[in-house]
């Protein structure tokens, strides 16, 4: 039976995880016919505010990846980068949200030899479990049209006050992205039942293995998503109770 690691780090912890991790997102890019992207470039390596998570199957070696860029003030996120000539108005609306604790969830991709096993929600869910561990409320992402289910998923829904309702033609033309916000990462009231779960449980033992049936195959999911040196808050484990107790009274 394959094993699928998530493994999550702060970036300059892993110097050669993070080079094979531009590798193959550049790869990816390229297949899409997308080159010369503002934002694709080596400076979050080094950033300690950034997180990173790899994606490692222990056949096909690294086949997905994310990141979590911190907003503190000393460099400007990628979905700014991407997005201020277009609408100014992001730089207003980062620095309403960057006072509570704010990051940006980007540089999702998917080895194109590891397609349609929903990998993408995978890491997607991984990256917003790690808001409690490093002091977040909110979470933004710029996502393509193609990917937008996986944010949603996530409990993202779309920051509709920029651009098109939330939507740019970016960074080519055949591509709509998307801006979207968790505006609160906490309770995470933005996603639907099932989802939070899941969320919620990685979040409260983010060490943990289960089997999962990725496109009719068996796989074991083994999250390492225990960051270095922090605490996990408990937090989240009294809102799993209050909801089971919401839930019982329903029923």
């Amino acid at each position: 039976m394959e094993r699928l690691t998530f493994k999550a780090f702060r970036a300059p912890d892993e110097p050669g995880l993070c080079d094979e991790f531009l590798r193959e997102h550049r790869k990816v890019l390229e297949d899409f016919g997308i080159e010369n992207v503002t934002t694709n470039t080596a400076s979050w390596t080094t950033d300690p505010n950034t997180y990173v998570i790899v994606a490692i199957s222990d056949r096909s070696g690294m086949v997905g990846g994310i990141r979590v860029e911190v907003d503190n003030g000393t460099r400007e996120l990628p979905i700014c980068e991407a997005l201020a000539k277009l609408d100014p108005k992001i730089r207003s609306t980062l620095e309403r949200l960057s006072g509570a604790g704010n990051a940006e969830v980007c540089g999702l991709w998917n080895a194109n030899r590891y397609s349609s096993k929903g990998l993408p929600t995978l890491l997607a869910f991984a990256a917003v479990s790690l808001a409690n561990q490093i002091g977040l409320r909110s979470m933004v992402c710029l996502v393509a049209h193609y990917t937008l289910r996986h944010a949603m998923k996530a409990g993202f829904t779309v920051l509709e006050e920029l651009g098109n309702g939330g939507t740019f033609t970016y960074p080519i033309p055949s591509i709509r992205a998307i801006a979207m916000i968790i505006p609160d990462v906490i309770s995470l009231s933005s996603s639907n039942a099932p989802y939070r779960h899941q969320l919620l449980s990685l979040r409260i033992r983010p060490e943990q293995s289960h089997t999962e049936l990725l496109n009719g195959e068996q796989t074991i999911l083994d999250y390492r998503l225990q960051l270095s040196g922090k605490l996990i808050d408990l937090g989240a484990y009294r809102t799993i109770m209050d909801c089971r107790s919401e839930y019982a009274e329903t029923a």
